[in-house]
């Protein structure tokens, strides 16, 4: 382990960035009443992988609720280099506080697994939260969840080393897929690059391509280019899970 920490970057782990929402009461209500498109959310779309979402420095015309699978939050710095903010998970509002604060989207929001999401207009989220007791408490939950996820991302950080974050990140990806298409198709793809793993997990590039040379690891995860591929998904969740 500490070996690990040695060669950790000051990033956010997997674990921190995951953005898990505990299950919201109120949108799940919401969306199974009869007249659940009232307030003008959309029916429930499905998105493949590397789907943008919306752009950095666009105006935030929309709201994103997720209902499975994960969302990756990036933004361009001065420099020109991406950074990766967070990845957003199921039961989590895509873009609610760019609405409220900014009106400008400060990140740019990019679909990393196949997703389920609803979308609403900036103006009728707003006149839904003036109007509605419920959805300001609701949103007033949220907002205090992530406050609470980022004091155990630091705990996680220091408690967790970089091999035990790696293979969370990859069983947390695993569990948004249905496991009926995953024995289908035997192996699922991320899009993601070298760096943008390591800054996830949350060490340096050279020091994630050590990890990777790990022998379990080697037989399951194939990494070329911008795609990053887990093979047999489910054996591996199994064996991970089990040594966890």
């Amino acid at each position: 382990m500490t070996g690990d920490r040695e060669q950790e970057t000051s990033g956010i782990s997997a674990t921190q960035k995951s953005g898990t929402c505990e299950t919201i009461g109120y949108f799940q209500s919401l969306f199974i009443a009869p007249d659940a498109n009232r307030y003008g959310w959309s029916p429930p779309n499905t998105y493949p992988s590397k789907v943008e979402l919306f752009r950095q420095s666009e105006p935030a015309a929309k709201i994103y609720f997720i209902e499975r699978g994960i969302v990756k939050l990036s933004c361009v710095g001065p420099g020109g280099q991406e950074v990766i903010l967070s990845l957003r998970r199921r039961n989590w509002l895509l873009g609610v506080t760019h609405v409220i604060v900014d009106n400008v989207y400060l990140a740019t929001a990019t679909t990393l697994t196949r997703c389920t999401l609803r979308c609403i207009s900036a103006a009728s989220f707003m006149g839904q939260l003036e109007m509605d007791i419920a959805l300001s408490l609701e949103l007033n939950r949220i907002l205090s969840r992530e406050i609470r996820g980022n004091l155990k991302k630091i705990i996680t950080l220091e408690c967790m080393s970089a091999s035990e974050r790696l293979r969370h990140f990859l069983r947390e990806v695993i569990s948004e897929e249905d496991p009926d298409e995953l024995r289908k198709m035997g192996e699922l793809e991320l899009p993601l690059k070298g760096n943008e793993l390591a800054e996830i997990v949350a060490v340096t590039p050279q020091h994630l391509y050590r990890l990777l040379k790990d022998p379990e690891l080697i037989t399951h995860l194939k990494h070329s280019g911008k795609i990053l591929k887990i093979v047999d998904p489910l054996t591996f969740m199994h064996r991970a899970g089990s040594e966890s």
